[in-house]
């Protein structure tokens, strides 16, 4: 059984006995990456806050060839974005970014790309809109899926230049663009229909924002 190691995000964890957790990660080097924590529901010690959703962390695993779950040797938090003092309404969107991230990502597959990008939009949540940022964040997975459709095809030109300009930017310098409400309701739109599209299914914390906010 060989022992990796990477940084990680965790996305969501399951019940595993009346002990252990099925936690899934996103890692650096290895793509998705689903393990049993043993003993994390008995032991809380053991892995700390790591196991909460969008923590950043240094994630150790190991796991045999052909295994389809790893053992989950030991997690080193970094960074706990879901675990600061945050407001309602972006810790409901930040359980958007966590789903978003476990429906885009892929196992055995190197995602050095979607983990930067990952990280950026987590670590500007403190300053920009959360809302920009979720438009933000889903235009670049359809971007990075080849998915995303040219902007003058589905929107009017100054809401298509300001797109492009939305993906052009960091994620902490989107504090300097606003879009009107007709504007970010289209835009909205767009890309909750090409998301949907695309993965074949709603997603659920997509649909609790509508209903919630």
């Amino acid at each position: 059984m060989s022992a990796h190691r990477s940084e990680a995000l965790t996305l969501r964890t399951y019940p595993y006995s009346e002990s252990h957790k099925i936690v899934v990660f996103l890692t650096r080097d290895f793509g998705k990456v689903r393990g049993v924590a043993y003993r994390a529901k008995k032991t809380a010690a053991r892995f700390g806050s790591s196991l909460e959703p969008l923590t950043y962390l240094k994630l150790t695993f190991s796991r045999k060839e052909h295994q389809d779950l790893s053992v989950i040797q030991s997690c080193e938090t970094l960074e706990a974005f879901s675990t600061e003092r945050i407001t309602w309404e972006t810790s409901l969107y930040l359980s958007y970014f966590a789903e978003l991230l476990n429906e885009f990502s892929k196992e055995e597959e190197e995602s050095e790309k979607l983990f930067r990008l990952a990280l950026a939009v987590l670590e500007a949540s403190r300053t920009a809109s959360v809302e920009l940022l979720a438009r933000y964040f889903e235009l670049w997975l359809l971007q990075l899926e080849g998915v995303l459709p040219e902007f003058e095809e589905r929107l009017p030109g100054k809401l298509a230049a300001k797109s492009r300009r939305i993906m052009k930017l960091h994620p902490a310098e989107l504090v300097s663009l606003s879009l009107s409400p007709e504007e970010a309701e289209r835009l909205d739109r767009l890309c909750g229909e090409l998301v949907e599209y695309h993965l074949e299914k709603q997603l659920k914390a997509r649909k609790m924002l509508k209903q919630l906010l």
